[in-house]
């Protein structure tokens, strides 16, 4: 099954809903980021096994050889993921 590797500065509720939107599509989902999740997103977080939250503030680079690393997964930023780039859409 595939992985998902997410990266971006930060993390929040509407993040957390798209993923688990799409946790079905994915055996683990990574996300790096440099700042740590917050709040009601750190407890919804907390609920979810399969999400791993990476800590870096080079998010990217890190990102990148995380999807290197692993065999079948997809890349994506998390400001245009999910509900966040519906958000941000101009029209």
């Amino acid at each position: 099954m595939k992985s998902l590797v997410l990266y971006g500065f930060g993390i929040g509720v509407i993040d957390v809903r798209s993923i688990n939107k799409i946790k079905d599509k994915y055996e683990k989902i990574y996300v790096f980021v440099s700042k740590a999740p917050q709040g009601k997103a750190k407890e919804m977080l907390d609920e979810m096994d399969f999400v791993e939250i990476i800590e870096t503030l080079n998010f990217y680079k890190e990102a990148k050889r995380k999807n290197k690393e692993l065999t079948d997964s997809e890349i994506k930023d998390l400001g245009d993921f999910g509900d966040r780039a519906m958000m941000r859409d101009p029209c």
